[in-house]
């Protein structure tokens, strides 16, 4: 283990030493924390009857930057391309034995501005088209998920907007997305997930996603 920790040591020292301006096109990978909202399938917190919550999420992409648009020096345009993005919420009630958790594997693509201060920071500010290509949610009881109702949807437009945190490779991110598929059920074409507001087919998701990862 010890010789693991330093060979990785050892790389992102070698990396960072080789880093690039902050403002050249950014190919990066991060992961973390997805926070699902309590308004997701139109819903309150109240309506979750104290049910808990959890995601996760990880994407891989890159910030292409314009530098022929006539902007200060420490200023950029971009492209943030987000290639896959991988998200999963959940949630559970721990009383009855019940589990809601959703699936989607998405691309984002969108306009993003970065401003660097002083050498080596960077923050980069974007709002992005988000296709969900899959979408999947499943109602699991009693942990029995052959038993599961199943719900999926194939091609949906959302939006995602952010702000990253850039020193050297180092990536933070933080990011509001939602996305309204209208999830079928997959045993019956005439069933939908819905939303508890009113009898739309559509199913919003909104959530929260903080990420950390490296960028080069």
């Amino acid at each position: 283990m010890k010789k693991i920790l330093a060979v990785l040591l050892v790389t992102i020292v070698t990396i960072t030493g080789f880093a690039q301006s902050s403002l050249d096109n950014e190919f990066y990978f991060r992961m973390g924390y997805s926070s699902p909202s309590w308004q997701q399938f139109g819903g309150t917190k109240e309506d979750w009857n104290g049910a808990s919550k959890f995601g996760v999420v990880g994407e891989i992409g890159t910030i292409f930057m314009f530098r022929k648009i006539p902007l200060p020096a420490n200023m950029a345009i971009g492209l943030d391309v987000d290639y896959l993005t991988f998200c999963y919420n959940q949630f559970s009630y721990s009383t009855s034995d019940v589990d809601l958790g959703t699936l989607r594997l998405d691309s984002k693509i969108g306009p993003s501005f970065t401003f660097s201060p002083v050498k080596d920071l960077a923050f980069d500010a974007y709002v992005k088209a988000d296709i969900a290509w899959i979408t999947a949610t499943a109602v699991v009881y009693d942990g029995n998920a052959d038993d599961a109702d199943a719900y999926a949807n194939i091609g949906t437009i959302g939006l995602s907007t952010g702000v990253n945190f850039r020193y050297k490779i180092l990536m933070l991110g933080l990011e509001y997305n939602t996305v309204s598929p209208e999830l079928e059920n997959i045993d019956d074409d005439t069933d939908f997930f819905g939303n508890r507001d009113d009898n739309s087919k559509k199913s919003p998701l909104p959530c929260l996603n903080f990420t950390i990862g490296l960028s080069f």
